[in-house]
C-alpha cells in the first residue's frame, strides 16, 4: 500500500492528534497541516506543495481541507467531520463559546476537550482559536462537497457529543459511511485501530 496521505485536525487540537492513527499507516507518506490552534503554528503548509493527495480530516478540518483544497484531492476520508457546522449548532451557542473564549480561554477549552473526549493543551493560541470559531459559524462548503469526483467516505461515532448520529446520517446521505460504536468526538484517539483498517481498505479500493 503506498499512498500520499494529508492529514488535517479539528478545531482546538494540532498536528500530534494524528500521531497514534499515523503510526498504524506506516506504508503511507504523510503530512499534517498545522492550523495554529495549539501552540506556535508552523510557517509552510504541508499541502502546497501536493497536487494529488488522500485527504484525512477531523471535524472543523474537513470544512478547511474543502475549503483550500478541493482540487488537490484524490480521495476524502471524513472522521467525526461535516461540510456545515450550522447544521449542528445554533448560532447562540457559538457566540456563547466565544464569549467565553475571550474571557477565560483556558477554562473555554478545558470545558471542550472534556465533553468531546480530546486531550488537553496548556498552549492555546487564542487569536487563531477565535477564527476557527468564526469559520464553524459562517463557513458551508456543501457545494464543494458535492462537486467533488474523488471517492468520499464518512467514518462517525455513534455516540458523539458533538455531532450527533441522526443529523450525522443527514449530513452524509449519499455517502459511503461507516459508524462506530465508540464514545467521544476524537475517533482517531478512541479507535484508531477501527479508523485505520477503514482507511487501508478505502486505500486499497483507489
Amino acid at each position: 500500500m503506498s499512498a500520499d496521505i494529508i492529514f488535517v485536525h479539528g478545531w482546538g487540537m494540532g498536528p500530534a492528534f494524528w500521531d497514534g492513527l499515523r503510526a498504524r499507516l506506516p506504508e503511507v507518506k504523510a503530512t499534517a497541516v498545522d492550523l495554529g490552534f495549539i501552540g506556535e503554528r508552523q510557517s509552510s503548509d504541508a499541502t502546497a506543495e501536493c497536487n494529488s493527495a488522500i485527504y484525512i480530516t477531523h471535524s472543523l478540518g474537513t470544512m478547511w481541507a474543502l475549503k483550500n483544497h478541493s482540487h488537490d484531492m484524490r480521495g476524502l476520508i471524513v472522521i467525526n467531520g461535516f461540510s456545515c457546522f450550522q447544521h449542528f449548532a445554533e448560532e447562540r451557542t457559538l457566540q456563547v463559546m466565544k464569549t467565553r473564549l475571550q474571557k477565560n480561554p483556558e477554562k473555554q477549552m478545558r470545558d471542550f476537550w472534556e465533553t468531546s473526549g480530546l486531550p488537553p493543551s496548556d498552549d492555546l493560541n487564542v487569536q487563531r482559536l477565535k477564527e476557527g470559531l468564526e469559520w464553524l459559524a459562517s463557513w458551508d462548503v456543501k457545494e464543494t462537497l458535492n462537486s467533488l469526483t474523488c471517492p468520499v467516505l464518512s467514518l462517525a461515532g455513534a455516540n458523539d457529543p458533538i455531532l450527533p448520529i441522526e443529523l450525522m446520517k443527514e449530513e452524509w446521505a449519499g455517502y459511503d459511511m461507516r459508524i462506530c460504536e465508540g464514545e467521544g468526538h476524537g475517533l482517531p484517539l478512541s479507535h484508531p485501530d477501527w479508523c485505520a483498517n477503514h482507511i487501508k481498505d478505502f486505500i486499497h479500493a483507489l
